[in-house]
């Protein structure tokens, strides 16, 4: 067996312990079986018992399962030892939560026993397979969260291990929230109507069923990447190709949707490629902010790179490109594609192709300005001020220039169709490459105040 999972299965399960959870799980339910009221009420009480046990208490507990390593300084001999990151991954996730799930368990235990007498086994499977989801992904994003701020070195304090926790809260939110739109018998989502299908691809299916097998393909990416964050966190390397299949997963699912902006959106009469061409691009450049905000931007790794680069092994630089740096590229050549498809139909499409350079601009741009930021000498804070910067470009300076009246110069500071569209790329391929070229020069001469390069 796993040693990990099984040390912690020895702290967690303790005769007192899961004595305890039986008595005070049976009392409660013998409470709301004899109170009166609806029969489903045993059951209803049991779903919200698994929410509270399984994804609110089992999130902090698997955000805790590393941090209270790092915090009570035991972290650094567990990684020293022979266990894999593998092995640690799932000793971790499992064993700080089998508490969790054990008390999860009664609670499906009676749940499901409600959903069989009533709704028939097929609904019990379904919701079934729901919930562990739900758990698994709660859980799961929690420890994630935790080893990303851990390769940070930002993982030990108590405020760390409670945002990690929301992080997973926030992934449950969002898988309920999807879940209740196509459940009619859900409890959340009571008294709206059901999306009993669901089109992707032009292709109809079952919603439940849909929602289903995507929980489940995304359960597992978020093992995956708890599998990758612990390879890094024990000195491993990780390969390009896993992320780039995240990558290739990511676009056609979310190219599947192009039917849902059909009606009176302004891309209504876009060709259909060019709809999933939008999704996917749009994708990748959300997954580029998301990387670029989380993975640690390392000089020396660029410099490297650059020197493999010139040394004539581009090879070697493309096989140790961060997910950042890989998301970027994708939305990049996707926004190039999507270009050429938008130009042959620009007579009646009009400033499209202008909008979607303009965003890539804005992409391009964006990222310097993390790595710019990040490359400053001093306290290493480049990330903080970096949004704080977006924060002022796309909102603060917005809001004065409408105040003064000056209306027609927002389309510089965030992507929108205007009189001048394709000035308004101009303007904003002029600040991408300017805020690029001050970042390749601070990597190139970290010795150099930017305030030179400025000037220079």
């Amino acid at each position: 067996m796993n040693p990990e999972f099984l040390r912690n299965l020895w702290l967690e399960l303790t005769p007192r312990r899961t004595a305890f959870m039986i008595v005070v799980l049976a009392l409660i339910f013998f409470a709301a079986a004899v109170s009166g009221g609806s029969d489903y009420r045993p059951a209803w009480v049991a779903e919200l018992l698994f929410y509270f046990i399984v994804v609110f208490w089992g999130s902090r507990n698997a955000a805790l399962s590393v941090v209270g390593e790092i915090r009570d300084r035991t972290w650094d001999s567990q990684r020293l030892s022979s266990l894999g990151a593998g092995t640690m991954t799932w000793g971790k996730l499992f064993g700080s939560t089998i508490y969790n799930w054990f008390g999860g368990a009664i609670c499906l235990a009676v749940l499901l026993a409600s959903e069989f007498v009533h709704k028939g086994a097929a609904t019990a499977l379904i919701d079934l397979v729901y919930y562990l989801g739900i758990g698994v992904i709660s859980q799961a994003a929690a420890l994630l969260a935790s080893l990303i701020f851990a390769r940070r070195r930002q993982a030990h304090s108590r405020l760390g291990a409670f945002i990690y926790q929301v992080a997973g809260i926030a992934a449950a939110v969002c898988v309920c929230l999807v879940w209740n739109a196509a459940d009619p018998g859900s409890s959340f989502g009571a008294g709206k109507k059901p999306a009993e299908t669901i089109i992707w691809w032009r292709q109809t299916f079952d919603g439940r069923v849909f929602l289903l097998v995507s929980l489940a393909v995304f359960a597992g990416w978020t093992l995956v990447g708890c599998y990758r964050q612990m390879r890094l966190e024990l000195k491993m390397r990780n390969g390009p190709f896993i992320w780039l299949g995240f990558l290739l997963f990511m676009g056609l699912y979310a190219a599947g949707f192009d039917a849902w902006l059909s009606g009176g959106s302004v891309v209504a009469d876009w060709p259909g490629d060019a709809l999933r061409l939008a999704l996917a691009m749009s994708t990748f450049g959300i997954l580029a902010y998301v990387m670029v905000l989380l993975e640690p931007k390392e000089p020396v790794l660029y410099r490297w790179m650059g020197g493999q680069i010139a040394a004539g092994h581009p090879g070697r630089a493309l096989f140790n490109l961060q997910a950042w740096q890989m998301s970027y590229l994708a939305a990049i050549a996707t926004a190039a594609v999507l270009f050429v498809r938008l130009g042959q139909s620009e007579g009646h499409l009009g400033p499209a192709p202008a909008v979607i350079l303009t965003a890539a601009g804005f992409l391009t741009r964006d990222v310097s300005l993390f790595v710019l930021f990040q490359s400053l000498p001093g306290r290493r804070r480049g990330d903080f001020a970096a949004v704080v910067a977006l924060v002022a470009l796309y909102a603060l300076v917005p809001a004065v220039l409408s105040g003064l009246g000056l209306s027609n110069a927002l389309p510089f500071f965030y992507s929108k169709e205007s009189d001048q569209p394709w000035l308004a790329a101009a303007v904003v391929w002029g600040e991408a490459v300017l805020v690029t070229a001050l970042t390749f020069g601070r990597l190139a001469s970290p010795e150099r105040p930017v305030g030179e390069l400025v000037q220079a």
